[in-house]
Parts: structure tokens; sequence; C-alpha cells
């Protein structure tokens, strides 16, 4: 059973988002208000080009926005200096990049627990649950390998391990089943849930997939930088007038 509730945690106030090419500014995302609250399961989705990725930066100040606030938890995180938001994240946010970030120098083990080093922590004392979870993530054999001795998809678990073992009250999650078979994306999206629902984590995810969107609770659509549509999970809501519901939308817009 999932445990939503009403407290607000993470507020994207009016933000938009420009960059400069040239003697140009191109605006990314348009004035856009978002609230999430803590428990969520926030599904962004939208066609390349629309923004979700730099929706996913600015709420965790990986780029903070050319307008607005984003607040945590009531706290501004846009009226913070780079180190003030350099401890926010690595407290409160854990992130998996669709890019994995692995460094090709260090075994997978080495990439899992860097974050925990950096951080200061015992190391030894996570050590069981990292290779539980590497299990559960189906990469435990490849706990020694270096990452170019991977596939994209077993890149992207690592990187999602990386993420998890942090145990923060964020995951951000950039197109996480992008690499992975069906089998492999629905074990992942099946172990989101789990953690979302035993943890209390709050999820926010970016995906292509509607299959994979079906397991948050609530879905936004971006379209050329800003929020078109949302939709909610009803109490009850089967699991399938749920995905119809996705996918009605999905193949509205592509028209």
């Amino acid at each position: 059973m999932r445990r939503r509730t009403n407290e607000l945690l993470l507020v994207a106030n009016n933000i938009s988002k420009n960059y400069q090419q040239g003697d140009k500014e191109l605006q990314v995302l348009s004035n856009i208000d978002l609230q999430v609250n803590r428990g969520d399961f926030l599904i962004i989705m939208g066609s390349s080009g629309s923004g979700k990725t730099t929706l996913l930066n600015c709420l965790s100040m990986i780029e903070p926005p050319s307008h607005g606030r984003v607040l945590f938890a009531g706290a501004d995180l846009t009226a913070m200096s780079d180190n003030e938001l350099a401890d926010f994240r690595a407290e409160h946010i854990s992130y998996i990049f669709q890019s994995y970030n692995l460094v090709s120098s260090l075994t997978v083990y080495e990439n899992i627990i860097l974050p925990l080093q950096i951080r200061g922590e015992d190391v030894r004392e996570k050590e069981h649950s990292i290779r539980k979870l590497m299990d559960r993530l189906n990469i435990l054999e490849y706990i020694d390998a270096f990452p170019d001795q991977l596939s994209g998809g077993q890149k992207q678990r690592v990187a999602t391990v990386r993420a998890i073992i942090s145990g923060t009250d964020i995951l951000i999650a950039d197109e996480p089943t992008g690499a992975l078979d069906s089998a492999n994306s629905d074990n992942l999206m099946e172990f989101f849930v789990e953690l979302n629902a035993n943890f209390n984590t709050t999820i926010i995810m970016v995906t292509h997939d509607p299959l994979a969107a079906r397991y948050g609770d609530r879905v936004i659509f971006l379209k050329d930088g800003v929020i078109g549509r949302e939709i909610i999970r009803l109490n009850g809501q089967s699991p399938k007038s749920y995905l119809d519901e996705i996918y009605d939308h999905v193949q509205a817009s592509e028209v």
C-alpha cells in the first residue's frame, strides 16, 4: 500500500529555463508550476525536446532555473549558494542519469560506493544492502566488473543501485528503463513501487514508455516547455484503465 501524504515536499514556482544560442535566447521551460508531495511517484512524459530532462535538472538544482523559484520543504533552493546546493543534493536527492555517469577506472562495486565515500559514510554498514539490491536487479555477478565490460542495460542498473543505496528523500530518474529489455524494465519498475511504498521515497521519473509510466500515481505531459495535461491514478482504478488513459493521451498528442 502506498503511503502518499499531503506533506508538500518540492515546489516549482513559475520556473522558466532559457539557453543562449549565439545572439538568440532559446526558452526550454516556460512558467512551470508544479507541486510534489512526499511519497508521490510522479512521471514526466513528452516528446523529445519538450523539456523533460531540463525540468528534472531544475527541480534538482543541477541547473537552476533562469526565472522562478524551487522550494524544498519550504526552503528556497534558488537562494542557496553552490556549496549549500551541493550539500543539499548529497543529503536529499539521488539521481539516475540517462548517461549512467559511471567512472570507467572503477569496478561496479567501487562506482556504487563512491557517493557513500564522498559523504564519509561507513561503507561496510551498507555492504549487505548493496549486494541485496544488486541481486534484486540481476547484476550481482558483475560486482567486480568494469563499466566497459557491461551492456547498456547493466550499466543502467548499476547507476540505479548507486542512487538508491543513498536512501535520500527524493529519487530522480531520467529514462531509467531506456536501455532495458521488457523483463528487466518491469522488474525495475516493480522495485521502484516497493521503494515508494515501503520507504515513502518520493520518485520523479522521466520516460517515453507508457508501460513504465503506468507504475506511477501521477503523469504530467510536457509540450513545448509547458505542462499540457496531468493524469492522476484514481483510488480503485484498474491498472488497465490507467494505462489506457495514458496511451490515449500519448496517441492523441502524436496526431
